[in-house]
């Protein structure tokens, strides 16, 4: 499985290998995607485009966090770009 996320100043988020939009607030996006449910956190944040065709998302907003929620921790959420950003 491979999934792109690209962050451009910390305004912009694309992401490959969405399969899914779960739920979403201006403060929270939680997405089911090709390797396990993400969630992006930050403030104003909008979907601009989600391609169910080619599972492509587009997302613009403060982005302040992306974390891989992993079932073994208990939904606690970790990931690289959430370590970075919290």
């Amino acid at each position: 499985m491979e999934q792109d996320v690209i962050l451009t100043s910390r305004e912009r988020m694309e992401i490959s290998g969405v399969e899914e939009v779960e739920r979403f607030t201006d403060g929270e996006i939680v997405l089911v995607t090709a390797l396990g449910r993400a969630v992006v956190e930050g403030s104003s944040l909008r979907i601009e485009s989600f391609s169910t065709e080619r599972g492509a998302l587009v997302l613009r907003g403060e982005i302040d966090g992306f974390s891989y929620e992993d079932p073994a921790d208990d939904g606690e959420r970790r990931g690289f770009f959430g370590r970075i950003f919290h």
